[in-house]
């Protein structure tokens, strides 16, 4: 593997290796590494996860316990639906008398139990065998141009092993470990909330700026509640978030060379796929051409000859432009959403005090 690691690719992870050492937020996670495999590690060995506690699985899913990684607790309800089948999946999977690409086959069968939290858990448990994948990790791969080749259809654990082989070699390479190479892709991302303001503008408290900037805080959570929501949205009665073998959050943020598209799903009973962008205030036409990329990329690359493919752009609101824009593109369509925070009266003293 070594020889296909290119020389920018190690130059641009040496660069972030060192750069992210000033972050405290950073700094703060690699701390966070041993106190974390200290108390979750021996609960994830063979002998003892077979009898693991739910309270327990629970709480390893919980950023402010993992330290790590912050989306695992969507799956809490539905991995832990069936204790015993996910205490016999999750013991299959650290068997490490098995084949990797064997053991993770009964996982990939317990509803929620994506590679997110599969790989999390095998890093926990053997932290200097098996790198996390997720898709963070992958649209770092990608953007390096990393991401091992598989045969179509290749199962979940052929899967991984290829990518786990990757995952060490840059490990080594780099000379860190894999909770610190994870970390590394995190970093690489820029996952954190921002809003772009030109240069010398003004935040004053009643600017526009300002305005959109606080609009933005609270609309910042737009994209989690749409996924965790989607059951209750209009939306879910055509389509499914799309899923497949091991990733059963799949659609969220689907990494592709160009980009993460927000949200991708397919329809329940025709051959059609859904892109779906998403834009936390107005939108203009620039958001169009970003779709159309994704839209592309899907049919190259996912879809089959017989499958179209349609996008969907939701915003606050749309400008002209956009929406001149769209009316020259009828695969793409347009949903605007609301945001609203009220304050209402709170009852009496007499409402509250009467039994």
């Amino acid at each position: 593997m070594t020889g296909s690691i290119s020389a920018d690719a190690l130059g641009r992870l040496r660069a972030a290796k060192a750069a992210m050492q000033k972050d405290a937020d950073i700094r703060e996670i690699l701390e966070s590494r041993d106190s974390v495999v200290d108390r979750y590690g021996p609960q994830f060995q063979p002998g003892q996860i077979e009898q693991i506690d739910e309270k327990v699985l629970r709480s390893f899913l919980l950023i402010e316990n993992n330290k790590h990684w912050s989306g695992l607790f969507r799956q809490s309800n539905r991995i832990c639906a069936d204790m015993a089948a996910t205490r016999a999946a999750l013991a299959a999977l650290v068997d490490e008398s098995r084949p990797i690409e064997e053991r993770t086959r009964p996982a990939t069968d317990i509803k929620g139990l994506g590679k997110g939290i599969i790989t999390a858990i095998l890093l926990v448990a053997y932290p200097n065998k098996y790198g996390v994948w997720n898709n963070t990790s992958e649209s770092g791969l990608i953007d390096l141009d990393l991401m091992p080749d598989w045969p179509r259809g290749a199962s979940f654990g052929v899967r991984y092993a290829a990518i786990n082989a990757v995952l060490n070699e840059l490990a080594r390479e780099l000379e860190v470990d894999l909770w610190t190479l994870d970390t590394i892709w995190w970093y690489l991302s820029g996952d954190k909330e921002e809003t772009e303001v030109d240069a010398g503008t003004s935040l004053t408290a009643d600017s526009p700026i300002a305005q959109v900037a606080a609009r933005f805080a609270i609309e910042r959570h737009l994209h989690d509640y749409l996924f965790d929501n989607w059951s209750q949205l209009e939306l879910s009665r055509d389509w499914d978030i799309y899923v497949r073998d091991g990733e059963p959050d799949a659609g969220y943020e689907f990494p592709t060379p160009i980009g993460r598209i927000d949200l991708l799903a397919k329809h329940k009973h025709e051959s059609k796929w859904l892109v779906i962008e998403l834009k936390r205030d107005k939108s203009s036409d620039a958001v169009v051409g970003q779709i159309l990329r994704y839209i592309g990329w899907i049919r190259a690359h996912l879809a089959q000859p017989d499958e179209t493919v349609e996008g969907l752009i939701i915003a606050a609101r749309g400008e002209d432009k956009l929406h001149y824009a769209l009316s020259a593109v009828p695969s793409v369509s347009f949903k605007s959403y609301e945001v609203e925070f009220r304050l209402k009266d709170g009852p009496s003293f007499e409402e509250f005090s009467r039994p």
